[in-house]
C-alpha cells in the first residue's frame, strides 16, 4: 500500500468535509465518509435521479458516520429518498451500511452476486467452520496460537462495523448497461481486490467510477485469505487492466479512496511497476527460506496493530502464490507446521 509517484491530474484541491459534498458533473455528487481505520476515509457518489437518488458504496457502522448521512440526507439530498444503493464491492467500508440505508428507505439493493455472497459470509461471526480455518491458515504462515487468537479478535471488529447485508440483490454483471443517475453505465467487474468488484464508466460523459480498483496515490489491498488459501489474486488484479483498454486516458477518474483524477492509464502502468518491483523484491527475499508472516515484516516494516499485520501477510501471500504459480517460488512444511516459501530461481 505504498505511496506512488504523483503524474496524475486532479482537478480537486481537497475533499469534501464529512457531511458536505461537491459537485463534479451535473447531478452528480461527492461526499467523503471518515473511517476508523488508518485509511482513514471513504468516498461515496450520490446521483439525482427522475424521483430520487442512488447511492454508491455506504461507509460503515460508525455514529460519525451515520451523522454524516443524516445531514447528507437532509441537504443536499433534500430528504429525498434513496431508490437505489449499489455496492462496488463487499468491504465493510463500502457495504457496512447498506442493510440500514435499504430497510429505511426500501431501497433496491444491486451488486455482484459474488461480493454479495461474500459479505454476507464474512460479516457473519457464526459462519461454521470459519474461525478454525482462519486460526489454522495463520498457524501455518507462522503466528503462534496466541497470535492467531488475536488476529481472530480484530477480525471480528469489522464484523461489528457492519449492518445487516439486504437479503436480496439486484445482480450486475461485467459487460451490462444499467441506467442510474440520468446516465447510461457500463459495469466492469474485476478480480483482484474483490472477488467481483464493479465500476462503471460513462462513455456519453466521461466518467469512470472506479471504486477500489484504481486509487490515485495507494495500492488497492491485494490479499490471500483463509476461504482461498491457493488462489492468485495479484494475477487477476494485473489481468484485469485489459478490461480498461478502451477507456480514454482523460476520463474523469472517481476512486473510492483519495481524489478524483485524470490519468487512467498512467495510474495502470504505476501499479504494474509498483507490483513488479514487489515481485522482484521478493523474489530476492526467499532466497533465504521463510514463513509469510517473516516475510511480511520484512517487506511492511512499519506496520503495526492486527489488522493492519493481517492484510500485510495478506498482501505477500498474494505476491508469493503468483510466483508459485509461475513456478518461481517452491514451498514446504517445517517441524512446526508453518509453510516455508524460497525462490527456485
Amino acid at each position: 500500500m505504498n505511496a506512488l509517484p504523483d503524474a496524475l491530474r486532479f482537478p480537486y484541491e481537497k475533499a469534501p468535509a464529512p457531511g458536505e459534498v461537491t459537485k463534479v458533473a451535473d447531478g452528480l455528487l461527492w461526499a467523503c465518509l471518515p473511517l476508523p481505520f488508518r485509511l482513514n476515509h471513504v468516498n461515496v457518489w450520490l446521483l439525482e435521479n427522475e424521483d430520487g437518488w442512488t447511492v454508491i458504496d455506504t461507509g460503515c457502522v460508525t455514529p460519525q458516520i451515520k451523522k454524516c448521512w443524516e445531514k447528507l440526507l437532509a441537504d443536499p439530498m433534500r430528504g429525498e429518498p434513496v431508490r437505489t444503493l449499489i455496492a462496488t464491492h463487499g468491504h465493510v467500508d463500502h457495504i457496512g451500511l447498506a442493510g440500514w440505508l435499504v430497510d429505511r428507505f426500501g431501497s433496491e439493493f444491486v451488486g455482484t452476486f459474488g461480493e454479495w455472497v461474500w459479505a454476507r459470509l464474512s460479516h457473519t461471526r457464526d459462519v461454521p467452520g470459519s474461525n478454525t480455518e482462519h486460526h489454522r491458515f495463520m498457524r501455518g504462515h507462522g503466528f503462534d496460537d496466541a497470535g492467531a487468537e488475536l488476529m481472530l479478535t480484530s477480525r471480528h471488529r469489522f464484523i461489528d462495523m457492519s449492518s445487516t447485508i439486504p437479503g436480496a440483490i439486484t445482480e450486475i454483471r461485467d459487460g451490462e448497461i444499467i441506467r442510474f443517475g440520468r446516465r447510461d453505465w457500463r459495469v466492469i467487474v474485476t478480480r483482484g481486490h474483490a472477488f467481483e468488484h464493479a465500476s462503471f464508466y460513462c462513455e456519453r460523459d466521461n466518467i469512470l467510477i472506479a471504486g477500489d480498483h484504481l486509487l490515485p496515490k495507494i495500492t488497492p489491498v491485494i490479499a490471500v485469505y483463509e476461504m482461498l488459501p491457493h488462489a492468485d489474486p495479484l494475477g487477476d488484479y494485473l489481468d484485469s487492466f485489459a478490461q480498461f483498454a478502451d477507456i480514454p486516458e482523460d476520463v474523469l477518474v472517481l476512486p473510492s479512496h483519495g481524489r478524483p483524477y485524470y490519468g487512467v492509464h498512467t495510474r495502470i502502468r504505476q501499479l504494474q511497476e509498483h507490483h513488479t518491483e514487489r515481485l522482484d523484491a521478493t523474489i530476492t527475499h526467499l532466497r533465504k527460506p521463510q514463513h509469510a508472516l517473516a516475510l511480511s515484516k520484512t517487506m511492511f516494516p512499519h506496520v503495526e496493530g492486527p489488522e493492519n499485520v493481517g492484510f500485510a501477510l495478506g498482501e505477500v501471500l498474494a505476491h508469493i502464490n503468483y510466483l508459485v504459480h509461475d513456478g518461481v517460488v517452491g514451498a514446504v512444511s517445517d517441524e512446526h507446521g508453518h509453510v516455508i516459501y524460497e525462490s527456485l530461481a
